[in-house]
């Protein structure tokens, strides 16, 4: 009956990330009914679910808040991975939440998650097909 309810959730909150990628299929592997994880990934793969991805992708509004967690999640652990072994990126990075976002590559879905400091400009680039890739820099502000 859990295992049920949960897909139900996880199954509500796919239909909205359409884009497949590797947190959506961990979430898929979780379960240990085999029916229940190849129904997941199937739901994952829909034509319908594609079209909705492909019509989302054409705005980057929607886009980025499809994929803001995620992006959150993975930027602020690299930033934090750095900032432990240097005190110049401990220096300029608190824990904060990347406010702005642009296309970097719209075709491949490809985004830079950055904030603006005082003197810098913490930079996030975002692959939602990967979204444990990312890759941060701290660039000059102009």
């Amino acid at each position: 009956m859990r295992k049920s309810l949960a897909l139900s959730l996880v199954l509500l909150s796919v239909n909205s990330l359409a884009e497949v990628n590797k947190d959506d299929l961990l979430k898929c592997r979780s379960y240990a009914d085999p029916s229940k994880r190849a129904q997941c990934v199937q739901l994952l793969k829909s034509p319908k679910l594609r079209v909705g991805s492909s019509e989302c992708k054409k705005k980057l509004s929607c886009w980025e808040k499809r994929f803001r967690e995620q992006a959150e999640r993975h930027c602020s652990n690299a930033f934090a991975r750095r900032a432990k072994y240097s005190s110049y990126w401990a220096g300029y990075w608190s824990g904060q939440d990347f406010d702005k976002v642009r296309w970097i590559d719209q075709g491949k879905g490809t985004m830079m998650y950055y904030e603006k400091e005082s003197s810098v400009i913490l930079q996030c680039r975002f692959y939602p097909s990967a979204p444990s890739q990312v890759r941060v820099s701290i660039a000059p502000a102009i």
